[in-house]
């Protein structure tokens, strides 16, 4: 037996075609042992490039949309800011003020007497002479100058439609232009047809018809 196996190795050296079973997978033919398939380095380092680049795109993306995200709430808080000082700035424009800081009211709207050829059409604010005039609210001033037994006149068209007469000043300050509450217009003062320095407020709203400034000036928080 030992002589046949050994005859039979003899041919299949002879010619060239021995195989045996591999080990661990291979396959042994003739002289050389072929190792099992694994993917090419090239092939690996392709895949894990593959994985780096779909992360940091994936990093990139969650980047851009938490830089649009703060971009969007930095843009609303402006917004909000805007809004607020615009707000505030309105309510600052339609604020009402006494026209003088000391006086006394020495004639009302309706009073009869010899110094007016009817009733009174408005509120006299007896004041020291020179003492500062100031505008009611923001308005617009419409016309200034003399106007007869009014003396030195400005007239001005408040933000909400009201004209207002402020007459008898010594000096106009102002002659056109807008104003803003409290803005100084003008000065007390006698010119025009009067008993003593003072300043004569009309209320016309909307330019019509002359009203008693006590209770218009009352419901803006103003009490003469």
């Amino acid at each position: 037996m030992p002589t046949v196996v050994g005859s039979v190795a003899v041919l299949a050296a002879a010619s060239g075609t021995l195989t045996m079973p591999a080990a661990a997978g291979g396959t042994l033919t003739g002289d050389l042992l072929t190792a099992p398939e694994r993917p090419e380095a090239s092939e690996r380092e392709a895949s894990g490039l593959d994985t780096v680049v779909a992360a940091s795109r994936s990093l990139q993306v969650e980047s851009a949309k938490g830089m649009e995200a703060a971009h969007e709430a930095t843009v609303e808080q402006e917004r909000r800011e805007a809004a607020k000082q615009e707000a505030r700035k309105q309510r600052e424009a339609q604020r009402w003020v006494s026209p003088l800081t000391s006086y006394r009211i020495s004639a009302v709207f309706g009073s009869v007497g010899a110094w007016w050829s009817g009733t009174h059409t408005g509120l006299d604010f007896a004041a020291s002479y020179g003492a500062d005039i100031r505008a009611l609210s923001s308005g617009e001033i419409i016309w200034a100058g003399y106007d007869g037994a009014y003396g030195n006149k400005i007239v001005i068209r408040h933000w909400d439609g009201t004209v207002a007469w402020y007459c008898h000043l010594s000096r106009i300050l102002q002659r056109s232009g807008t104003v803003s509450p409290g803005e100084v217009i003008g000065a007390v003062g006698t010119t025009g047809n009067t008993s003593g320095p003072h300043l004569h407020l009309e209320i016309r709203p909307h330019g019509g018809a002359p009203i008693n400034p006590q209770p218009w000036l009352a419901e803006r928080g103003v009490t003469p």
